[in-house]
């Protein structure tokens, strides 16, 4: 299981055009790419978590972790 610091270090996310996000993940090592619209995991991991009900910012980092895992096929 990985904590918030070791998913901040290998999770990273830049605006890509309307409603995308490019989302960048290390994985054994290597780093691979994806796109996202997922826009409630990306809102909760700039702000954090403010809001009830919303991810909490751990959550909304591993979702985007694991949605480019299977973007990419990886186990």
């Amino acid at each position: 299981m990985k904590t918030l610091n070791q998913l901040i270090k290998i999770v990273s996310f830049g605006f890509s055009g309307y409603g995308h996000y490019r989302v960048t993940i290390i994985y054994r090592g290597k780093e691979y790419k994806c796109t996202t619209t997922n826009m409630e995991a990306i809102d909760a991991a700039k702000e954090g978590d403010n809001e009830k009900g919303r991810l909490t910012r751990r959550q909304s980092f591993l979702s985007l972790y694991n949605e480019c895992k299977r973007a990419n096929n990886l186990r």
